[in-house]
Order: structure tokens, then sequence, then C-alpha cells
């Protein structure tokens, strides 16, 4: 069974695996990749980015487990990428237990970098060449907000993370066939300390982690994240107040520094695939902790979908020593980006399923509980089922997620435009499709919706289900009907 290892490094790094995932429960599969397995990686435990995305990778992973985990096989279809935790590999990890967590755990970092180096019981030699590579306020910076763009503090402590039992469980669950893909931002601290790193010490013969010929053969990509957006500059006032603050100024420098240092040093890797762009008003200057939650941006969705196609390419055609570089373009310099701006074959990939997604979760959330007298509802008993099921609340919380991401990514300088978040007519949900009406055709009304959730449970009832028979009776309506409307009347292709 192949297994996809994702690091997710710092915030951006969750941001891209929010946007994945969405990208997921519409869908969108993972080729080549039995057991997708997330690994998020910031010191910074309270971050607003990785606690968001923690939340919604439980949540689809559970919505997932309910619709399949009876043995089911879906090769296709809203939320059948499968997707679990380190722990869940049923590895043996030399007698080492693991936290069922998408995160790895720091172990409650919280105190000064100067403490963590033990700074006081070095001798004064030493001292002195710390003194020379660290700053004051590097050195007094708090660990548990991350690296603040630092990642020369970063490179220090995320040692401990390829020492770590994760690692070791890791390494130990390894088979061929497995690859592994890095996400973080280059311009920032954790990302652009921790991916060289991991791959230095995934790749590292030498080191003590299990099957080392497995490790040599893995094949590897990455999604650098160039600058794409800057924060705010900090007042007078809030610089005389100590405060921690983030120097967006200094993103250009540092990702000419990291390039550099990339291109001489950074080996092991099959694919680098980079995205950056003009940042646009800037955001809220917060360095960690519960305030860092940046809105989804459209960079983060495209990245995303970097990790599908680095999965697409064959084995024979990734060479780590001649990696394969990957730009993204866009096919104009436009502010709103619709469907129409991806490439033909993304755009049948992804497009589609997207659409899908929105007309179920706008129809389920706006429509279904007007449907009593409706033949689909009475045959599922959706009255009972809605009330008290607790896999359709989660199906219901995911959508509500679902809608917040979507009008985020449409507040940007460079917007994603393609499905209008908060158009209530489907016939003018699609920017790139709008489905003409008429006297004769109203187009998609939520009557034809309810009709064609009719036909697609057909003659069938349900007699006492349990909650997850509920949920796959709700979501195989939902993928069939929607299927049909774009077929009939969207004409989406």
């Amino acid at each position: 069974m192949s297994k996809l290892f994702i690091f997710a490094v710092g915030g951006t790094g969750a941001r891209v695996l929010r946007s994945l995932t969405m990208l997921l429960a519409s869908g969108v599969r993972i080729p080549n990749c039995d057991q997708l397995v997330p690994v998020l990686i910031d010191p910074d435990t309270q971050n607003g980015d990785v606690t968001r995305t923690v939340a919604l990778l439980k949540r689809y992973a559970r919505i997932h487990e309910a619709l399949y985990g009876d043995g089911l096989k879906e090769k296709s279809g809203f939320f059948s990428q499968p997707m679990n935790t380190l722990a869940h590999l049923n590895t043996s990890g030399g007698g080492e237990e693991l936290r069922d967590s998408f995160v790895y755990d720091f172990g409650g970092i919280s105190q000064p970098f100067r403490d963590y180096l033990k700074y006081n019981d070095l001798s004064v030699e030493t001292q002195g060449l710390v003194d020379l590579l660290f700053t004051q306020d590097s050195l007094a910076a708090n660990l548990d907000v991350g690296f603040r763009g630092s990642p020369n503090v970063g490179s220090v402590v995320l040692n401990a993370v390829v020492q770590s039992k994760e690692m070791r469980y890791l390494a130990q669950s390894l088979q061929d066939g497995d690859r592994a893909f890095f996400i973080s931002s280059i311009f920032g601290g954790t990302g652009a300390a921790g991916f060289p790193l991991l791959v230095k010490n995934l790749r590292d013969a030498n080191s003590p982690l299990a099957h080392p010929e497995i490790r040599r053969r893995l094949k590897a990509g990455a999604l650098v994240m160039l600058p794409y957006f800057k924060l705010q500059d900090p007042s007078a006032d809030e610089k005389a107040g100590g405060q921690d603050f983030i120097d967006s100024n200094t993103f250009i420098t540092k990702t000419k520094t990291a390039l550099s240092y990339y291109a001489d040093n950074l080996q092991g890797l099959e694919a680098m695939y980079y995205l950056g762009d003009q940042p646009g008003q800037p955001l809220a200057n917060h360095p960690g902790r519960a305030e860092q939650r940046n809105q989804a941006h459209l960079l983060e969705m495209l990245g995303a979908l970097s990790i599908q196609h680095f999965m697409e390419v064959p084995d024979n055609q990734l060479d780590a020593n001649q990696p394969l570089h990957h730009e993204y373009g866009l096919k104009s310099d436009s502010t709103d980006i619709d469907f129409g701006q991806l490439p033909s074959d993304m755009r049948q990939e992804v497009a589609r399923p997207l659409i899908q997604l929105h007309y179920f979760a706008r129809y389920f959330l706006k429509h279904t509980p007007e449907d009593a007298k409706a033949p689909y509802y009475e045959a599922g008993d959706l009255s009972a089922q809605l009330r008290n099921n607790r896999a359709l609340r989660e199906l219901t919380d995911f959508f509500g997620e679902y809608n917040e991401w979507l009008r985020e990514l449409g507040v940007n300088q460079r917007r994603y435009t393609a499905i209008r978040a908060d158009e209530m007519d489907f016939n003018k949900m699609v920017t790139d499709k709008t489905v003409e009406t008429g006297i004769f055709s109203k187009g998609i009304t939520p009557g034809f919706f309810r009709d064609e959730l009719t036909k697609a449970v057909g003659k069938a009832t349900l007699s006492n289900p349990t909650e997850n028979e509920a949920l796959r009776w709700v979501v195989k309506a939902f993928e069939e009907a929607t299927g049909e409307i774009l077929d009939k009347k969207l004409q989406y292709s």
C-alpha cells in the first residue's frame, strides 16, 4: 500500500494543507496514493493557522472513516481520499507510542532561545560565538511562538525533529513505493529552517533511522513558497512597547539567501515546485499564537495542486541527480481568477469536483431543511437523521469551514472568483459558465435539484440505518445528483 508523507512546515505549510483538504473533500484524488499521512511541524502549538488546519484534518478523517471505514473502496467521490495520522500506520516503532495527532510533538517548548541553548552554562568563548551568530532579540525570543522569521534560530531547534520518535516511527513504516513531499515558505523562520533539515536527515544513510536503502530510493518533492504577502509595519509605540513583530521588508533578502543556499547545499529531492506573487494589502502583523490566522490565498490552493502533479510523475522520470524544477503561471496577469485561467488538464481534474462540492454544500445547508415532503427526504428518514446524526453534523460543520475558506479566497488582491461564494442562484454560481434561463427553462432551481436527488435514490429506502449508513445515503445521493446537474444543465466539461 503506497503512502505519501506530507511534511507541512510552519504556518504556510498549514495553510496549503488546509486548501488541499478542501480539494480532497471535493473528490480530487492524489494519484498512486493509497494513504495520505500529513505531519504538521510548528513549535507554536497555539498558532491559529495550525490549529484551524488540524481541526479540519480531523473532521475530514472522521467523515472519510464514516463513509468508507467498513472496507468500502471508492476510487472517486466526495471525501474518498484516505488520510490518517502516523500513529494509525500500525508500525513497529521500537515499542514507542505516538500521540494520535497530525502535529509533531515538540514537548511544549516555552522558554527563550537563550535558555534553550543553556547560554549561561556555556564557556565564555562559546558565549562569544553565540553572540556573533544570533542577535540579542533572537536570544531573548520565546520559542513557543515559533521563530519569527529567523531561520537561523529554527535550524538549531528543529534539529530535535530529526532525532524524534515520530521520525523513527515514520522511517520504520517506509516501504518501497512510498513518497515524501515537503511544504514550506522560504521567507519565514520555521519553514525555511525545517525543510532542508528534514530532507537532509531523511536521506542520510548514516543516521540511526531504519531502512536506509528504502530512504535512499524514496522519491521526494517539495513546494517552496516564495513571498506572496507582506505584513503591516509596527508603529513606533508598538516597537517601544517591546512587542514581537516580523519585518516583512526582509522577505526578499531572506528568499535570495535561501535560494542561494538551496542551490549549493540542498540535495535529495527529485522535484521542486516554486510559487510566489506580488503581495497585496499588508496583513496584520502577528508573529504567532492564535492571532496568526491568515486568510486563505489563491497561491495556497495552487500550491496544493503541486502534490497531485508530483504524484502523477512516474518513478523513472524522477532522479535526484537531475531534479525537476517547476514554476506556475496564470494565462494572464488578472486579479480575478476563474477556472478559465487554469491549464485545460487541470481544469478538467479540478473544476468539476469543486463545483459539485459547492452545489452540495449550498443545497445541503440552505435547502435540505425545507425538503421535508420530498421523496428522497422521506425515504432516508432525514427528519430524524438531520436532528440526531453526529456524522451528518460533522458534514454540516465541514461545510461551514468550506464556506469560510471560499470567502477568504475572494478577498485578496489576487482573488479566486471561479465560484461566487455568496451567490444563492445555482445558475450564476460558476463564474465562467452561467446557465441560460428563459420562459421554458429556469435552469438549476431548488425544485430541479430536489428532483435529481429523488432520482438518485430511486426506490430505495433506509430502515433503521446507522449514523454512517445515513451519511452514505446523503453523500451518494448528492454525488449522483450534482453530477447529473453538471451534465444536463451546466454542461461543464
